[in-house]
């Protein structure tokens, strides 16, 4: 045992005494919650700046003018300064298909120039078909764009009612049939917007995954290293292979172990401030980083997956002989963790599907798509019990990935006590087999 603790110590010790060590453990917070919040920033980040649009009419209704009525209503931020700058309104007859050709190729040459930034072209029968309207633009900016399709859907609205006769004013008919916008509660009673779920499960996955690549990696070509300068006899001449084996493992995961209490310890002491009032963080966002299910089953499955995935990287590494050879084998390991990151959507949508409940079983999955649905559900639960819910479904795939990083340890075991000694040739399947059969 003193043998063991010392390999894992040395282990331990080579890890944290890296400056890339710390400089992960504290920029990965950072990064991390920029992930969180820059794009939510960016997405609902007005202009700074007056947009020019120019807009063609075939409609011979007004649709441009009473359009260019409504933009200009739009100001930047709480100034005074004009969202939108109509820049011209072409008045283009229904049946001159020539002329409006050659004005389209003029705007369309003037976008490119960067002159105008949109161009909305209306057809002859706007109120009767949406394909008679066309914003050309090489901006995919959303914001606008709706407000583009919203201000277009009113001013048709009321000439499709205006000419059907309605006998009830237009603006009243609007008020009647308005869009309605849908409150969405969960069964505790909390509302948290669709993309907080999403993007914080996602974040969470992705530092399972990189945590754990970047570690693995590193033991990876240590064993390879040690394997290839012949100093890993001279430590099997004092140590069993086992032994080795388990000591850098336990000792890695010690390390990562640490970088996750350095990061509960900081969000704690976030927590602490958020709750006093000095720093301010989305409830919803609050609501699952701070929820204490999310916070344990994070850590047992980080802590759980680490290890079984780390013992399969120091099984790649002790049967081949360079960083070339190891990469065949490096894929086959890290594609079971990548169903959570390419299914993250559809999960949200229903974590309960039969396809998802699957993946969520299987050891080499559970712990990125089991906590992806704790994250989901967790902050939805009235009560937990260790024996139902989300919390059973998540004990049980800990229990799994626990029965089967034992099993992977042991064959890893066997294979290791061989395969860290041989040299030249990389073993093929049946000599693997067979010595895990000899073990």
């Amino acid at each position: 045992m003193s043998k063991f603790l010392i390999i894992m110590k040395r282990e331990y010790a080579q890890i944290v005494k890296k400056k890339s060590f710390l400089i992960m453990t504290l920029l990965t917070p950072v990064i991390m919650a920029g992930f969180m919040v820059l794009p939510a920033l960016l997405a609902n980040k007005d202009v700074d700046t007056t947009e020019s649009v120019a807009i063609v009419d075939r409609s011979n209704q007004g649709v441009g003018a009473a359009l260019a009525i409504a933009l200009g209503e739009y100001t930047i931020g709480d100034s005074e300064i004009p969202t939108y700058s109509i820049d011209s309104i072409i008045d283009i007859s229904p049946s001159d298909d020539t002329r409006f050709r050659e004005v389209i190729d003029l705007l369309t040459g003037q976008i490119d120039a960067r002159e105008v930034k949109y161009v909305l072209a209306i057809g002859p029968t706007p109120h009767l078909n949406d394909s008679s309207l066309l914003l050309i633009t090489n901006s995919d900016d959303f914001r606008t764009i709706r407000r583009f399709e919203y201000e277009l859907s009113q001013i048709l609205s009321k000439e499709r009612l205006e000419s059907s006769q309605v006998n009830i004013p237009v603006d009243s008919v609007l008020a009647l049939t308005h869009r309605i916008s849908l409150t969405t509660k969960n069964t505790s009673g909390e509302s948290i917007p669709f993309e907080i779920k999403f993007f914080t499960a996602l974040i969470f996955v992705m530092l399972m995954y990189m945590v754990t690549i970047i570690n693995g990696s590193g033991l990876m070509r240590s064993i390879i290293e040690e394997k290839s300068s012949r100093i890993v006899e001279v430590l099997v001449s004092s140590v069993t292979p086992f032994q080795l084996l388990a000591g850098k493992i336990i000792g890695g995961g010690a390390a990562a172990l640490t970088q996750v209490g350095i990061w509960v310890v900081a969000g704690l002491v976030v927590s602490l401030f958020a709750g006093s009032g000095s720093l301010e963080i989305d409830p919803g966002l609050a609501q699952i980083v701070f929820n204490p299910v999310v916070v344990i089953f994070f850590v047992l499955f980080f802590v759980t997956g680490y290890l079984m995935f780390c013992t399969l990287f120091a099984l790649v590494g002790s049967i081949v002989n360079s960083d070339k050879e190891a990469q065949n084998f490096v894929f086959p390991v890290i594609i079971w963790m990548l169903p959570a990151l390419m299914t993250g959507m559809a999960v949200i949508r229903d974590p309960y599907a039969t396809w998802v409940l699957i993946l969520s079983y299987i050891p080499l999955c559970t712990p990125t798509m089991m906590f992806e649905r704790v994250v989901f559900l967790a902050p939805s639960a009235m009560e937990y019990s260790l024996f139902s819910g989300i919390v059973g479904e998540a004990m049980l795939g800990l229990l799994g990935v626990i029965i089967t990083s034992i099993g992977i340890t042991w064959l890893s075991a066997r294979v290791f006590r061989v395969g860290i000694l041989m040299y030249g040739k990389r073993p093929t399947l049946p000599e693997i087999l067979k010595w895990i059969k000899q073990g």
